[in-house]
């Protein structure tokens, strides 16, 4: 991102958009197809390994396979909206809680520890309480009041800090607006963080938006947006961001 000098109220007009693949329209067409044409049968292995993260094409472009999978429209949304946050990364899911299910199933293993703010959105907190928890993930809340040392001497009380990977955090709270300290999140991962293996703090950045606040400038790892909340008004579309850093 260091290469990028416009700021992404620039960059929204065009970046991620290759006109010569539209046959030169200035905007980007909508794509309605749900499959691609490849090239050739190598190039569609090649694009399948790629999609499932098979070693070996490192440096290669990814094709498009499925719509499912990557989509011009949905390619230029996930490139365009990294910006604002700076993030390495980029990805839009059809709801909210499959953002929410992927980032967290995607680093949570049976036996890890989830650190969550409370309060949180319900679809959130059912997923962690019920969904996690029968996979085997122990999740401990703590409150915004709660000062650093308060949220270690409950991990500690619930001898949870070996298996702590992962702090989840939404802030603004949905619906109270309480604040979470996203520096203190991070010193806290940070804590408990061991040469092989990083403790995550993942924020969901809803409530104040990429224009207001930017939680990878204070030590997030992950970010999450509702776009139908400022990201997608007054159109509304049903789709969550995860931007990776």
């Amino acid at each position: 991102m260091s290469n990028i000098q416009s700021a992404p109220e620039t960059l929204m007009m065009g970046y991620g958009y290759k006109p010569e693949l539209s046959e030169g329209a200035v905007k980007c067409p909508i794509f309605q197809t749900s499959t691609f044409v490849f090239k050739t049968a190598e190039d569609g292995k090649a694009f399948f390994e790629m999609a499932h993260g098979k070693p070996g094409h490192e440096g290669q472009e990814m094709g498009l396979i499925y719509s499912r999978i990557n989509n011009p429209d949905m390619e230029i949304l996930e490139e365009r909206l990294k910006l604002w946050d700076g993030g390495e990364a980029a990805a839009a899911f059809s709801s909210g809680m499959s953002a929410i299910a992927t980032s967290l199933v995607s680093f949570l293993k049976p036996g890890d520890v989830l650190l969550f703010s409370n309060p949180i959105y319900g679809g959130t907190h059912k997923f962690i309480h019920l969904m996690l928890h029968n996979w085997g993930v122990t999740s401990i809340g703590f409150n915004a009041s709660d000062s650093k040392e308060d949220i270690i001497k409950l991990l500690e009380a619930n001898n949870a800090g070996g298996k702590l990977s992962m702090i989840y955090a939404e802030t603004p709270a949905n619906p109270t607006n309480d604040l979470i300290d996203i520096e203190m999140c991070s010193e806290i991962a940070a804590l408990y963080s061991t040469p092989g293996k990083k403790v995550l703090v993942a924020i969901d950045n809803t409530y104040m938006g990429p224009l207001w606040q930017h939680p990878l400038k204070h030590g997030a790892d992950i970010v999450l947006y509702s776009a139908t909340k400022y990201i997608g008004w007054p159109q509304r579309p049903d789709r969550r961001c995860s931007h990776w850093q």
